[in-house]
Protein backbone atom coordinates (compact mmCIF):
# COMPACT_ATOMS: atom_id res chain seq x y z
CA UNK A 1 0.00 0.00 0.00
CA UNK A 2 1.69 3.37 -1.69
CA UNK A 3 1.85 6.59 0.66
CA UNK A 4 -0.54 7.97 -1.18
CA UNK A 5 -3.12 5.65 -1.04
CA UNK A 6 -2.17 5.90 3.11
CA UNK A 7 -2.72 9.53 2.68
CA UNK A 8 -5.93 9.45 0.64
CA UNK A 9 -6.85 6.83 3.72
CA UNK A 10 -5.97 9.48 6.28
CA UNK A 11 -8.25 12.18 4.85
CA UNK A 12 -11.27 10.41 4.08
CA UNK A 13 -11.34 9.03 8.07
CA UNK A 14 -10.57 12.30 9.30
CA UNK A 15 -13.89 13.84 7.32
CA UNK A 16 -15.86 10.55 8.12
CA UNK A 17 -15.38 11.34 11.81
CA UNK A 18 -15.38 14.79 11.47
CA UNK A 19 -19.16 14.58 9.69
CA UNK A 20 -20.15 11.68 11.75
CA UNK A 21 -19.92 12.76 15.23
CA UNK A 22 -22.19 15.48 14.54
CA UNK A 23 -24.71 13.70 12.80
CA UNK A 24 -28.26 12.07 13.64
CA UNK A 25 -26.80 8.86 13.53
CA UNK A 26 -24.29 9.97 15.96
CA UNK A 27 -27.65 11.66 18.50
CA UNK A 28 -28.91 8.44 17.69
CA UNK A 29 -26.07 6.53 19.21
CA UNK A 30 -26.00 8.76 22.00
CA UNK A 31 -29.16 8.43 22.97
CA UNK A 32 -28.55 4.14 22.81
CA UNK A 33 -25.69 3.87 24.69
CA UNK A 34 -26.11 6.70 27.46
CA UNK A 35 -27.49 4.32 29.80
CA UNK A 36 -24.89 1.71 29.56
CA UNK A 37 -22.75 4.40 29.98
CA UNK A 38 -23.98 5.93 33.06
CA UNK A 39 -23.96 2.41 34.60
CA UNK A 40 -20.54 2.02 33.81
CA UNK A 41 -19.59 4.97 35.57
CA UNK A 42 -21.73 4.05 38.59
CA UNK A 43 -19.54 1.20 38.28
CA UNK A 44 -16.12 2.77 38.58
CA UNK A 45 -14.53 3.37 41.66
CA UNK A 46 -14.63 6.55 43.14
CA UNK A 47 -10.77 7.17 42.87
CA UNK A 48 -10.48 6.72 39.85
CA UNK A 49 -13.17 9.47 38.78
CA UNK A 50 -11.97 11.84 41.73
CA UNK A 51 -8.34 13.31 41.92
CA UNK A 52 -8.59 14.99 45.67
CA UNK A 53 -5.28 16.77 44.65
CA UNK A 54 -6.32 18.39 41.51
CA UNK A 55 -9.79 19.15 43.01
CA UNK A 56 -7.84 21.10 45.51
CA UNK A 57 -5.84 22.67 42.65
CA UNK A 58 -8.77 23.78 40.81
CA UNK A 59 -10.11 25.68 44.21
CA UNK A 60 -6.72 27.12 44.57
CA UNK A 61 -7.11 28.73 40.41
CA UNK A 62 -10.59 29.53 41.18
CA UNK A 63 -9.28 31.66 44.20
CA UNK A 64 -6.79 33.63 42.33
CA UNK A 65 -8.13 37.52 42.12
CA UNK A 66 -8.26 37.42 37.86
CA UNK A 67 -10.32 34.22 38.36
CA UNK A 68 -12.11 35.63 41.15
CA UNK A 69 -12.64 39.19 38.92
CA UNK A 70 -13.54 37.90 35.73
CA UNK A 71 -15.51 34.97 36.66
CA UNK A 72 -16.96 34.38 39.93
CA UNK A 73 -17.90 37.38 40.95
CA UNK A 74 -19.77 38.10 37.73
CA UNK A 75 -21.52 34.67 37.54
CA UNK A 76 -22.45 35.13 41.48
CA UNK A 77 -24.01 38.50 40.64
CA UNK A 78 -25.95 36.97 37.49
CA UNK A 79 -27.23 33.74 39.56
CA UNK A 80 -28.31 36.59 42.31
CA UNK A 81 -29.98 39.04 40.13
CA UNK A 82 -31.82 36.25 37.91
CA UNK A 83 -33.25 34.65 41.55
CA UNK A 84 -34.21 38.27 42.53
CA UNK A 85 -36.22 38.76 39.24
CA UNK A 86 -37.75 35.25 39.25
CA UNK A 87 -39.13 36.13 42.66
CA UNK A 88 -40.34 39.79 41.55
CA UNK A 89 -42.35 37.97 39.21
CA UNK A 90 -43.53 34.91 41.34
CA UNK A 91 -47.43 35.53 41.85
CA UNK A 92 -47.98 32.36 43.99
CA UNK A 93 -47.71 32.56 47.84
CA UNK A 94 -44.73 30.95 49.38
CA UNK A 95 -46.70 27.82 50.83
CA UNK A 96 -47.72 27.14 47.31
CA UNK A 97 -43.68 25.70 46.58
CA UNK A 98 -43.72 23.87 49.26
CA UNK A 99 -44.14 20.17 48.85
CA UNK A 100 -46.80 18.04 50.74
CA UNK A 101 -45.62 17.45 54.23
CA UNK A 102 -43.21 19.96 54.39
CA UNK A 103 -44.98 22.34 56.85
CA UNK A 104 -45.83 19.85 59.48
CA UNK A 105 -41.71 19.35 59.02
CA UNK A 106 -41.20 22.78 59.67
CA UNK A 107 -43.83 23.20 62.53
CA UNK A 108 -41.60 20.39 64.44
CA UNK A 109 -38.81 22.21 63.77
CA UNK A 110 -40.22 25.43 65.60
CA UNK A 111 -41.83 23.14 68.39
CA UNK A 112 -37.51 22.29 69.39
CA UNK A 113 -36.65 23.96 72.17
CA UNK A 114 -33.66 26.29 72.49
CA UNK A 115 -34.44 27.21 68.26
CA UNK A 116 -33.56 30.55 68.94
CA UNK A 117 -30.21 31.68 70.16
CA UNK A 118 -30.20 33.25 73.80
CA UNK A 119 -26.80 35.26 72.44
CA UNK A 120 -28.86 36.67 69.39
CA UNK A 121 -32.13 37.22 71.85
CA UNK A 122 -29.61 39.15 74.10
CA UNK A 123 -27.44 41.38 71.37
CA UNK A 124 -31.14 41.90 69.82
CA UNK A 125 -32.53 43.56 72.71
CA UNK A 126 -29.91 45.18 74.13
CA UNK A 127 -28.86 46.84 70.93
CA UNK A 128 -29.08 51.19 70.98
CA UNK A 129 -31.57 51.14 68.54
CA UNK A 130 -34.46 49.14 70.53
CA UNK A 131 -32.81 51.13 73.91
CA UNK A 132 -34.07 54.27 72.57
CA UNK A 133 -37.08 52.65 71.57
CA UNK A 134 -37.30 51.49 75.00
CA UNK A 135 -36.66 54.75 76.28
CA UNK A 136 -39.61 56.93 74.37
CA UNK A 137 -42.64 53.70 75.20
CA UNK A 138 -41.89 54.43 78.72
CA UNK A 139 -41.56 57.97 78.72
CA UNK A 140 -44.52 58.37 76.83
CA UNK A 141 -46.20 55.71 79.57
CA UNK A 142 -44.95 57.60 82.07
CA UNK A 143 -46.37 60.89 81.30
CA UNK A 144 -49.47 59.52 80.06
CA UNK A 145 -50.02 57.66 84.02
CA UNK A 146 -48.51 61.49 84.98
CA UNK A 147 -51.44 63.20 83.29
CA UNK A 148 -54.06 60.83 83.85
CA UNK A 149 -53.33 59.50 87.34
CA UNK A 150 -51.29 62.00 89.13
CA UNK A 151 -54.13 62.62 92.06
CA UNK A 152 -53.03 66.51 92.55
CA UNK A 153 -53.62 67.74 88.34
CA UNK A 154 -55.43 64.43 87.16
CA UNK A 155 -59.43 65.09 86.35
CA UNK A 156 -60.59 62.62 88.68
CA UNK A 157 -58.06 63.97 92.08
CA UNK A 158 -57.60 67.11 93.48
CA UNK A 159 -59.29 69.46 90.76
CA UNK A 160 -62.12 67.26 90.92
CA UNK A 161 -62.36 67.72 95.07
CA UNK A 162 -62.34 71.21 94.86
CA UNK A 163 -64.69 71.60 92.37
CA UNK A 164 -66.85 69.88 94.87
CA UNK A 165 -65.47 72.51 98.03
CA UNK A 166 -66.26 75.64 95.44
CA UNK A 167 -68.89 74.98 93.51
CA UNK A 168 -69.17 78.19 92.00
CA UNK A 169 -65.34 78.68 90.67
CA UNK A 170 -62.09 78.59 92.39
CA UNK A 171 -61.02 82.35 91.45
CA UNK A 172 -57.16 82.66 92.14
CA UNK A 173 -57.13 79.06 93.25
CA UNK A 174 -57.75 77.34 90.13
CA UNK A 175 -54.83 79.41 88.18
CA UNK A 176 -52.71 78.69 90.74
CA UNK A 177 -53.19 75.13 90.21
CA UNK A 178 -52.48 75.48 85.98
CA UNK A 179 -49.25 77.07 87.37
CA UNK A 180 -47.98 74.77 89.37
CA UNK A 181 -49.26 71.89 87.15
CA UNK A 182 -46.90 73.59 84.26
CA UNK A 183 -44.27 73.84 86.43
CA UNK A 184 -44.43 70.28 88.05
CA UNK A 185 -44.33 69.00 84.42
CA UNK A 186 -41.23 71.04 83.51
CA UNK A 187 -39.35 69.79 86.26
CA UNK A 188 -41.05 66.11 85.71
CA UNK A 189 -39.89 65.39 82.03
CA UNK A 190 -35.92 66.19 82.41
CA UNK A 191 -36.26 63.79 85.99
CA UNK A 192 -38.40 60.92 83.66
CA UNK A 193 -35.69 61.19 81.17
CA UNK A 194 -32.69 60.76 83.49
CA UNK A 195 -34.69 57.91 85.18
CA UNK A 196 -35.07 56.42 81.69
CA UNK A 197 -31.04 56.18 81.20
CA UNK A 198 -30.60 53.48 83.33
CA UNK A 199 -34.14 52.05 83.68
CA UNK A 200 -34.26 51.20 79.56
CA UNK A 201 -31.48 48.98 80.17
CA UNK A 202 -32.61 47.06 82.95
CA UNK A 203 -36.32 46.72 81.57
CA UNK A 204 -34.38 45.23 78.45
CA UNK A 205 -32.72 42.82 80.32
CA UNK A 206 -35.51 42.07 82.00
CA UNK A 207 -37.79 41.24 78.52
CA UNK A 208 -34.64 39.30 77.89
CA UNK A 209 -34.98 37.37 80.63
CA UNK A 210 -38.58 36.71 80.31
CA UNK A 211 -38.10 35.65 76.67
CA UNK A 212 -35.65 33.04 77.55
CA UNK A 213 -37.15 31.96 80.53
CA UNK A 214 -40.78 31.63 78.33
CA UNK A 215 -39.26 31.33 75.08
CA UNK A 216 -40.64 26.81 74.81
CA UNK A 217 -43.80 27.98 76.19
CA UNK A 218 -47.00 27.02 74.53
CA UNK A 219 -47.48 30.33 73.36
CA UNK A 220 -43.91 31.38 72.46
CA UNK A 221 -43.88 28.21 70.74
CA UNK A 222 -47.15 29.51 68.67
CA UNK A 223 -45.52 32.80 68.17
CA UNK A 224 -42.99 31.52 65.94
CA UNK A 225 -45.39 29.29 64.29
CA UNK A 226 -47.68 32.26 63.54
CA UNK A 227 -44.73 34.04 61.67
CA UNK A 228 -44.00 31.58 59.51
CA UNK A 229 -47.80 31.39 59.05
CA UNK A 230 -47.60 34.61 57.62
CA UNK A 231 -44.29 34.51 55.63
CA UNK A 232 -46.05 31.62 53.85
CA UNK A 233 -49.10 33.03 53.09
CA UNK A 234 -47.42 36.38 51.26
CA UNK A 235 -46.86 35.73 47.71
CA UNK A 236 -43.35 35.84 46.80
CA UNK A 237 -43.28 38.96 44.67
CA UNK A 238 -44.54 40.76 48.23
CA UNK A 239 -41.71 39.15 50.14
CA UNK A 240 -38.77 40.99 48.05
CA UNK A 241 -41.02 44.18 46.99
CA UNK A 242 -39.34 46.07 48.78
CA UNK A 243 -35.89 45.82 47.19
CA UNK A 244 -35.68 48.68 44.75
CA UNK A 245 -33.07 48.75 41.69
CA UNK A 246 -30.26 50.07 44.16
CA UNK A 247 -30.67 47.51 46.76
CA UNK A 248 -30.82 44.15 44.38
CA UNK A 249 -27.70 46.33 42.62
CA UNK A 250 -25.88 46.15 46.16
CA UNK A 251 -27.38 42.48 47.09
CA UNK A 252 -25.98 41.51 44.22
CA UNK A 253 -22.86 42.69 44.98
CA UNK A 254 -22.89 41.91 48.60
CA UNK A 255 -23.48 38.02 46.91
CA UNK A 256 -20.95 38.37 44.63
CA UNK A 257 -18.54 39.88 47.44
CA UNK A 258 -19.45 36.66 49.47
CA UNK A 259 -18.48 34.17 46.67
CA UNK A 260 -14.73 35.41 46.21
CA UNK A 261 -14.45 35.75 49.71
CA UNK A 262 -15.45 32.06 50.32
CA UNK A 263 -12.95 31.17 47.69
CA UNK A 264 -10.29 33.59 48.40
CA UNK A 265 -10.20 32.43 52.29
CA UNK A 266 -7.42 29.79 52.68
CA UNK A 267 -8.71 28.50 56.08
CA UNK A 268 -11.66 27.51 54.02
CA UNK A 269 -10.41 26.13 50.80
CA UNK A 270 -8.00 23.99 52.93
CA UNK A 271 -10.58 22.30 55.14
CA UNK A 272 -12.70 21.75 52.18
CA UNK A 273 -9.59 20.70 50.13
CA UNK A 274 -9.18 17.90 53.37
CA UNK A 275 -12.57 16.86 53.35
CA UNK A 276 -12.09 16.00 49.65
CA UNK A 277 -9.62 14.30 50.22
CA UNK A 278 -10.34 12.10 52.99
CA UNK A 279 -13.92 11.45 51.62
CA UNK A 280 -11.97 10.08 48.53
CA UNK A 281 -9.27 8.49 50.23
CA UNK A 282 -12.00 6.67 52.55
CA UNK A 283 -14.16 5.65 49.06
CA UNK A 284 -11.43 5.05 46.81
CA UNK A 285 -12.00 1.55 45.94
CA UNK A 286 -15.48 1.76 46.27
CA UNK A 287 -17.64 1.86 42.84
CA UNK A 288 -19.55 5.50 42.85
CA UNK A 289 -22.92 3.93 42.67
CA UNK A 290 -22.23 2.10 46.51
CA UNK A 291 -20.81 5.59 47.22
CA UNK A 292 -24.19 7.48 46.17
CA UNK A 293 -26.19 4.60 48.21
CA UNK A 294 -24.62 5.29 51.40
CA UNK A 295 -26.27 8.81 51.17
CA UNK A 296 -29.58 7.24 50.57
CA UNK A 297 -29.33 8.31 46.63
CA UNK A 298 -29.80 6.31 43.39
CA UNK A 299 -29.68 7.82 40.49
CA UNK A 300 -33.21 7.30 38.31
CA UNK A 301 -32.12 8.16 34.86
CA UNK A 302 -34.34 9.29 32.31
CA UNK A 303 -32.55 8.50 29.11
CA UNK A 304 -34.39 10.47 26.49
CA UNK A 305 -34.32 13.54 28.83
CA UNK A 306 -30.60 13.41 29.91
CA UNK A 307 -29.70 12.89 26.15
CA UNK A 308 -32.10 15.93 24.94
CA UNK A 309 -30.04 18.21 27.31
CA UNK A 310 -26.36 16.64 26.65
CA UNK A 311 -26.37 16.05 23.45
CA UNK A 312 -26.57 19.62 22.17
CA UNK A 313 -23.30 20.18 24.06
CA UNK A 314 -21.42 17.39 22.81
CA UNK A 315 -22.31 18.19 19.25
CA UNK A 316 -20.98 21.61 19.61
CA UNK A 317 -17.93 20.32 21.44
CA UNK A 318 -17.34 17.89 18.37
CA UNK A 319 -17.82 20.62 16.19
CA UNK A 320 -15.03 22.74 17.85
CA UNK A 321 -11.81 23.55 15.85
CA UNK A 322 -9.75 22.51 18.77
CA UNK A 323 -11.49 19.05 18.94
CA UNK A 324 -11.45 18.76 15.57
CA UNK A 325 -7.95 19.56 14.96
CA UNK A 326 -7.61 16.96 18.14
CA UNK A 327 -9.61 13.89 16.17
CA UNK A 328 -7.34 14.85 13.29
CA UNK A 329 -3.79 14.71 15.01
CA UNK A 330 -4.71 10.84 16.66
CA UNK A 331 -6.07 9.80 13.05
CA UNK A 332 -2.86 11.24 11.80
CA UNK A 333 -0.98 9.76 14.24
CA UNK A 334 -1.99 6.13 13.69
CA UNK A 335 -1.83 6.88 9.76
CA UNK A 336 1.91 8.11 9.80
CA UNK A 337 3.01 5.48 11.97
CA UNK A 338 1.64 2.31 9.22
CA UNK A 339 5.12 1.50 7.10
CA UNK A 340 5.17 2.84 3.42
CA UNK A 341 4.59 -0.53 0.98
CA UNK A 342 1.90 -2.09 3.67
CA UNK A 343 0.37 -5.28 2.50
CA UNK A 344 -2.57 -7.23 3.91
CA UNK A 345 -1.81 -9.98 6.32
CA UNK A 346 -1.95 -13.36 5.25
Amino acid sequence: MSRALLNELKARQIAFLEARLVSEAAARDFRERLPAGFAALLATPLGELIDAGAVARALDALAAEESLRRAVRPAAAAALAALVEAARAERRRAKELMPEGARDKLDRILEQPKIVPERLVREVLESPALDAVMRDVLYDTLKEFSEKVNPFFAEWGLPALLKRIAPFGLGGVGKAMGTLQGEFERRLEPEIRRFLQGFSRTAMRQVHDILVAKGDTPEFVGLRKHVATWVLEQEICALVGQLDAKSSALAEELGADIAAQVLRDRPVRARTSEAIAAFVAAHAREPLGEVLGRFGIAPALDVDALAAALWPLVRSACATAPVRAWLASVVEEFFDGLPDGLEPSA
